[in-house]
């Protein structure tokens, strides 16, 4: 196995950079995935391990190369030293295990619903990775069929996306596009979109989610832009009992979520399905 001691490695500074600065993930086949967990969630996702770094004094397994050959799908393996391995780490809490993962498109095209009832998440304008990463989390405990991400305005490749889904970004299917290619999507597979809004809103749990449902949310700070709330059936809002009139978009997009998930539940039960 080959091994990197210094930090002054063009591989490291490739790693390094692909951390920190999206112009040179965008130009890149490959983002840098970092946690035994998420990397067997990634493979397990059919996300293609293209290398692997690991720092055996903070790894633990018996036999690095048939722990990676078997839960990797890879023994492309590079050593590298403790201090070479805080440079490239980006998280607060390591395992010692690193990786480039080669890149999927997340063609719209590319979705396929299993499910004949799909229930969908669409995100418009969302710009903070963490909370994509915190709704691809939800999407996965709500068993969502895909979450849809209209008009981007961060990185889907940002660290922070990946590490706050905490393994959601490997295991919930992920559509990109515009709003108009969205809604052309929506409309092909006759999912009824539902705009999450404060104005002329109707409570939640008024809606009948149990058909095929994708629910809309935006930005906290402007909210969905007028496409959607006059191109959903209709809009939709979780009553603020406090003084604020609102609350973080992936609270929001979970309570909305679940109450879906709720419901289908119930119908299931009911039809003895």
């Amino acid at each position: 196995m080959k091994k990197i001691s210094s930090l002054h490695n063009d591989t490291i500074k490739s790693i390094s950079g692909l951390i920190q600065k999206a112009s040179l993930r965008k130009k890149s086949n490959v983002f840098v995935v970092e946690g035994k967990r998420e990397l067997q969630l990634a493979h397990k996702g059919e996300f293609a391990i293209d290398t692997v770094f690991c720092c055996p004094a903070l790894f633990k397994s018996t036999s690095l190369e048939e722990w990676s050959g078997k839960n990797l799908g890879t023994t492309n393996i590079v050593l590298v030293t403790e201090t070479v391995y805080e440079k490239i780490s980006y998280r607060t809490k390591t395992e010692g295990i690193i990786a480039l993962v080669k890149k999927k498109t997340f063609d719209l095209e590319s979705i396929m619903f299993k499910n004949p009832n799909p229930l969908v998440l669409v995100v418009e304008n969302i710009e903070k990775p963490g909370n994509i990463g915190a709704m691809l989390r939800t999407a996965d405990a709500s068993n969502i069929d895909c979450l849809l991400v209209a008009d981007p305005k961060t990185d889907m490749y940002n660290p922070n996306v990946v590490r706050s889904s905490v393994g959601g970004f490997f295991t919930v299917p992920i559509g990109v596009g515009s709003n108009n290619d969205i809604l052309g999507f929506l409309q092909q597979n006759q999912i009824t979109p539902y705009a999450a809004s404060l104005q002329d809103g109707i409570s939640y749990e008024k809606i009948d989610f149990s058909t095929p449902t994708a629910v809309v949310v935006g930005t906290e700070a402007t909210g969905l832009s007028a496409f959607w709330t006059k191109k959903s059936k209709s809009n939709i809002k979780i009553p603020m009992l406090g003084t604020l009139d609102s609350m973080n978009v992936s609270v929001a997009a979970a309570i909305l979520l679940f109450e879906a998930a709720r419901q289908r539940n119930f119908y299931r039960d009911i039809k003895g399905i």
